[in-house]
């Protein structure tokens, strides 16, 4: 069907260095750490760790990828630094799509020519790209994710060897994006699969002990080094933050407001908390000291909004997890204005997807990232409608259900998770499950028109 040679791999593999030399031949000046989403705090704590300051002020990440980063500045220093990043986070991108090729040969064994087409699915993905080449936890994060489930379906397939090492992983997924934590706990239900496999309950026990000991254990040595120099015990204090977002995402998905409005509705809510509770936070919703307040003022004006407003908001939020492109990271990395577009979008009345907020979109947008937006989108919603006839497939031929339902569990269970905050960089990570699926579509498609011809 489809297979690379030793010869095409190369040809392969010199077609994604000449990609990510163009794309970044051709970027903004210092875009690599100045677009990327957080990228200023996640800079500010390497900049901390190379002058020998410890992590400094991080409070709302996790210390594995400002480690990461500050590792480049340390050994080439700050001109050569950014330059070395984008060719290590690539070549984790590169890393990725082997470790996903070979994960989805182990599932499905029987189809060889899928580890093919993952390998190219995840690799060339725009959205992934783009992520590789900014100062952004992604690239980093969805290596370890899967590998860490690439560990999984073996411990499976082994009867539960390898158990160490997949705790491990899990503490660096919950230590590089604390969101990851909570996932990581949700282990019992892919465990559960082993006693499927003929595993004793005794030896499903220990399993679970080993893995949960090694990744609380880690996760309380990072709590109590933030104890020592906070005075509290926690992995990560951005909740607040997060449960502003959340009521903002909310607003715009589940009442069609505008950006600029859900963040006047949003900021008018904690001007009357600070007025009700008389507290004072030195940085706003992210303060340290008045996260706890500033959570349960967001959580209750959530759960005080009418269900078919939270349904609807979770609905489309999972739509635009899935399908948006991730575009504007592209317009950002090549300084291209989008801005006058996106605004006339967010401004303008009517439904998210109306017509009229179409034209007028396309009527402010710079051609190049509408470009852009074509090739992104068309990308995310291609291998999505794969996606489906991939998962049509797997429930009525394949043998290994079991197997893809935990590449499913951990898919919702991340996209549950963001909530109402869906957006393309939150998918990265589940960009790889995601294209296995894909491929199997991909190679159901071919299979059907041979058929026909």
């Amino acid at each position: 069907m489809f297979r690379i040679s030793n010869k095409g791999h190369y040809y392969f593999f010199v077609s994604y260095l000449i990609v990510n030399y163009i794309l970044h031949t051709f970027s903004d000046a210092d875009a690599v750490y100045i677009h990327g989403a957080d990228a200023s705090r996640y800079f500010t704590s390497a900049l901390s760790l190379v002058n020998g300051n410890g992590f400094g002020d991080l409070l709302s990440t996790g210390p594995i990828y400002p480690f990461f980063l500050s590792a480049h500045y340390i050994i080439l220093g700050f001109d050569y630094g950014n330059n070395a990043l984008i060719v290590t986070q690539s070549a984790l991108l590169y890393l990725t799509g082997i470790i996903a090729s070979k994960l989805a040969v182990k599932i499905v064994p029987t189809v060889h020519s899928i580890g093919c087409i993952v390998m190219l699915l995840v690799v060339f993905n725009p959205n992934a790209l783009m992520a590789a080449h900014l100062v952004q936890t992604e690239s980093l994060f969805t290596l370890f994710l899967v590998g860490f489930l690439y560990i999984l379906i073996d411990l499976i397939k082994k009867k539960g060897k390898g158990v160490v090492i997949l705790a491990f992983i899990a503490l660096l997924i919950s230590l590089t994006r604390p969101a990851g934590m909570y996932v990581m706990l949700i282990f019992i239900l892919p465990s559960l699969i082993l006693k499927l496999n003929g595993v004793s309950w005794n030896k499903l026990l220990l399993i679970n002990i080993v893995y949960y000991f090694i990744l609380l254990s880690g996760l309380g040595l990072w709590s109590l080094n933030n104890y020592n120099k906070h005075g509290e015990f926690f992995i990560s204090a951005n909740e607040g933050t997060v449960f502003y977002d959340q009521y903002i995402g909310l607003l715009q998905y589940g009442k069609n407001m505008s950006q600029l409005e859900a963040n006047a509705n949003a900021g008018k809510l904690y001007e009357n908390m600070i007025v009700k509770e008389g507290v004072v936070c030195n940085k706003g919703v992210s303060s340290f000291e008045c996260r706890g307040i500033v959570s349960k003022t967001y959580i209750d004006a959530i759960l005080k909004e009418d269900l078919h407003v939270i349904a609807k908001a979770s609905v489309s939020s999972f739509i635009n997890l899935m399908f948006s492109g991730g575009a504007s990271n592209f317009a950002n990395y090549y300084g291209i204005d989008n801005k006058t577009s996106v605004l006339s979008f967010e401004r303008s009345s009517g439904s998210m997807l109306s017509l009229n907020k179409a034209i007028i979109f396309i009527d402010t947008i710079n051609i190049k990232y509408f470009i852009a937006l074509i090739v992104f989108w068309g990308y995310a919603a291609l291998t999505k409608m794969l996606f489906v006839i991939g998962l049509i497939r797997i429930f009525n031929n394949s043998n290994n259900k079991f197997l893809f339902f935990i590449l499913l569990l951990y898919i919702l269970l991340f996209s549950a998770e963001y909530l109402f905050l869906g957006q393309s960089r939150w998918r990265v990570p589940l960009e790889p499950l995601i294209m296995i699926f894909s491929a199997l579509g991909i190679i159901s498609t071919i299979s059907f028109y041979k058929k026909v011809e």
